[in-house]
């Protein structure tokens, strides 16, 4: 969980707090590419797997690629094809981390404590 930087607000209509998972950290270069007209995140070259990502979910473009500045972590949805986040409007102060996600109660048929 995080608070949102300004930009979100400008880029996606909504701030505040926000529910994302942290792909990069400080340092690290997010690559997106494509494979068979899908999106796939790519950290220092490598593949990320990623098996909570549903195809129908997945984002179809555009290949693209972050630097994470230090003091900073790129975050993405779990929904990358609707999701408003690090890729619009960048990446996260470490200040804006709240903490960490243990229960997830929605849906319903996915109920899970970490």
């Amino acid at each position: 969980m995080f608070e949102t930087p300004p930009r979100a607000k400008v880029e996606c209509g909504a701030g505040g707090t926000f529910v994302k998972r942290i792909i990069g950290l400080p340092g690290e270069r997010v690559g997106i590419r494509m494979h068979r007209d899908l999106a796939y995140v790519y950290i220092d070259g490598e593949r990320l797997p990623e098996p909570y990502i549903e195809r129908e979910r997945r984002d179809i473009g555009p290949a693209e690629s972050f630097v994470v500045p230090p003091g900073h972590y790129f975050v993405m949805g779990d929904n990358r094809s609707q999701s408003c986040d690090s890729r619009i409007w960048g990446s996260v102060p470490e200040e804006n981390l709240i903490g960490k996600v243990f229960l997830t109660y929605w849906p319903p048929n996915r109920i899970v404590f970490r």
